[in-house]
């Protein structure tokens, strides 16, 4: 089914919504989400996303209601904000936790409280649900575009997630993994984390760009790095191309005769849109698997793929090209909307 279609069938159950005939009685359902941050292109998407697919689902079906705090990278206000949170009882907490062992007393706090607990992006045991992104998969593919996209001789640097992280960590590992499959010489001569932070990497970027001269390509574990990353080769001249991990719909648009050559297709606003349809469905009592793997395929022009496959690239890895995936990266209700769950 076309994203035009599921824009169409989304349109047409709206409709039918408001006359009554597909309205769902249920109990109130109240919905956290408490993230690490707000200030990144990626949070602001993830958290404008939430926030659609809440008024959304409440003009939908009633009763629906929740808000997003932010701990503003800060591991003590995130405890401070999901202690509080507990005693305030909502229905379902999705958390990205800074460090996820200083969590496991809390989730069973929750569990006692009855609330349902969401690990966000790193998996954890004890949550009830862990919101996963297959990581490991994710940075493999990103690995196999650097093999096959960038020519024999090449040299890349990675900037990583925070130390710790399991996340970022996972997607560094798979990364490897994809560039270790190169039968060119590829050589990776820098890896340095950034913290998930746009004024690190913008300092990391400068220091690579004096460091190595010939640096060919630098890859990301987010998005969030290759803003300032790509500003600063441009003002330098430097003719160096980015893969990058999110799905951010303006580094995406940077891929049609841009320096952009991957990217993988989370998408802040389709996150946010899938949080709220996961807790509705958890609300009215679906059986969901433990482990939730969202969706987020590899994402390339047709060109780039076409070149790739010629150089050896998987054809079993599912790829979105750039227009259909700027498509859903910004209209999360194209699949994560309240038709999503009739």
């Amino acid at each position: 089914m076309s994203v035009k279609t599921l824009a169409m069938k989304t349109v047409a159950a709206t409709a039918l919504l408001a006359t009554g005939a597909m309205a769902d009685a249920h109990d109130p359902l109240e919905i956290v989400f408490i993230n690490d941050g707000h200030v990144a292109p990626y949070h602001v998407a993830w958290l404008t996303g939430l926030e659609d697919a809440i008024a959304a689902y409440d003009e939908a079906f009633g009763g629906v209601s929740g808000h997003w705090l932010s701990a503003e990278g800060s591991l003590e206000r995130m405890i401070q904000q999901v202690e509080t949170t507990i005693n305030e009882g909502p229905d379902v907490m999705f958390v990205n936790a800074i460090n996820t062992e200083a969590f496991e007393p809390l989730i069973a706090q929750a569990q006692e409280a009855g609330i349902v607990w969401v690990a966000v992006h790193s998996p954890m045991e004890s949550a009830d649900y862990s919101f996963t992104l297959g990581d490991v998969t994710n940075g493999t593919n990103q690995g196999l575009a650097m093999c096959a996209l960038l020519p024999a001789g090449s040299t890349v640097g990675i900037m990583l997630g925070q130390a710790g992280n399991p996340s970022g960590e996972a997607r560094h590992e798979g990364i490897l993994n994809g560039l270790s499959t190169c039968e060119g010489d590829i050589e990776v001569v820098a890896e340095q984390p950034a913290d998930w932070d746009t004024v690190r990497a913008q300092s990391i970027a400068e220091n690579w760009l004096t460091q190595f001269p010939d640096l060919t390509a630098i890859s990301g574990v987010t998005d969030a790095y290759l803003y300032p990353s790509i500003a600063i080769a441009q003002s330098a001249g430097r003719d160096i191309a980015f893969f990058g991990y999110d799905g951010d719909v303006p580094i995406m648009s940077q891929m049609n005769g841009g320096p952009v050559m991957a990217d993988i297709l989370l998408s802040g606003t389709r996150e946010g849109w899938n949080f709220v349809q996961m807790a509705y469905r958890i609300h009215r009592g679906d059986e969901l698997e433990h482990l939730y793997d969202f969706f987020t395929p590899l994402v390339m022009t047709e060109e780039n793929h076409q070149r790739a496959l010629a150089n050896g690239f998987p054809a079993d890895v599912q790829v979105y090209y750039t227009d259909a995936a700027l498509e859903v990266a910004e209209f999360g209700y194209l699949e994560f909307g309240p038709d999503s769950v009739q």
